[in-house]
């Protein structure tokens, strides 16, 4: 008997569940098990199946998309706390046999995604190495805050790469992880802060099962990193970086690599906090 569950995760949905069950479809059609009216979901958008005692879902036809911790997939395993979008539809798997086991962590990532208050901890003031060795559940999620200065960026680097490593990620993945991270907290104390060492950077770390995720947020006024992002995508990505330089704005090149590298890459509207995802594993092929 599977002890999986599928929460949806939409705001209006928001607290319902389906037990997964092999036969089990998704779609706007009447014959479909768990519907929802959507311009791209088809009568029977998908279905989940189990093979050699894997709990997966794959689309229903050639037009069909789905996605797992952000990814489209034809089929996919499922395992617990992935993430899973049908259409217009948001859900989470859920093991129950070991949901007691993530409890602190589901709390505190609800706390984030409703910007309710959440423990920040002192870096310059607490000794973090020392706290996620007593406490397991910091590993998965832990919030930090620390002064805008050299000596506190390369001890909080150096704290992150021990998350990273203790996680689980793939060599690459990791490498990955670490030039984004690393640009970007120096970015929050150079062009952020412009050096301003009585400024203070956030940063906190999310152990989501697939995927790591860090947000990084900085006192500064922000800046228009959509033309930023934008011009490091493009083929004259170091003219562009040039100008920006000598202007004294941010540059492209930077950004140009960490677009390539991060799965996702997010700013909040001012453009003061960033948030960069990485999967664990690299993608098959």
């Amino acid at each position: 008997m599977s002890l999986l569950r599928l929460e949806l995760l939409n705001p209006a949905l928001k607290g319902k569940s389906v037990p997964f069950k092999s036969g089990l479809t998704i779609g706007s059609g009447t014959e479909s098990t768990v519907r929802a009216q959507h311009p791209d979901m088809r009568p029977i958008h998908a279905r989940l199946v189990e093979e050699d005692g894997k709990p997966m879902i794959e689309i229903a036809g050639d037009d069909s998309h789905i996605k797992v911790n952000g990814r489209d997939v034809v089929r996919a395993e499922l395992r617990h706390l992935d993430e899973v979008q049908v259409g217009p539809l948001r859900l989470r798997v859920v093991d129950t046999s070991r949901a007691s086991q993530v409890t602190r962590l589901d709390a505190l990532m609800a706390d984030y995604e409703s910007k309710q208050a959440e423990e920040i901890h002192d870096f310059a003031r607490e000794d973090l190495f020392y706290l996620v060795t007593k406490d397991q559940a910091l590993r998965q999620a832990v919030s930090f805050v620390i002064p805008s200065r050299d000596r506190f960026i390369e001890q909080a680097q150096v704290f992150v790469n021990r998350l990273a490593k203790g996680a689980g990620l793939d060599e690459d993945r990791l490498d990955a992880f670490m030039t984004c991270a690393k640009e970007l907290i120096l970015n929050a104390h150079r062009h952020g802060h412009k050096y301003d060492g009585d400024k203070k950077i956030t940063v906190r770390w999310r152990d989501l099962g697939q995927q790591v995720k860090l947000i990084i947020q900085d006192e500064g006024p922000g800046f228009d990193h959509r033309a930023v992002i934008g011009g490091a995508n493009e083929k004259n990505a170091a003219d562009a970086a040039r100008e920006r330089y000598l202007a004294g704005g941010f540059g492209g090149l930077g950004f140009q690599l960490i677009t390539k590298l991060a799965d996702e890459l997010k700013y909040n509207d001012p453009g003061n906090e960033v948030t960069i995802t990485i999967n664990k594993k690299a993608a098959p092929g």
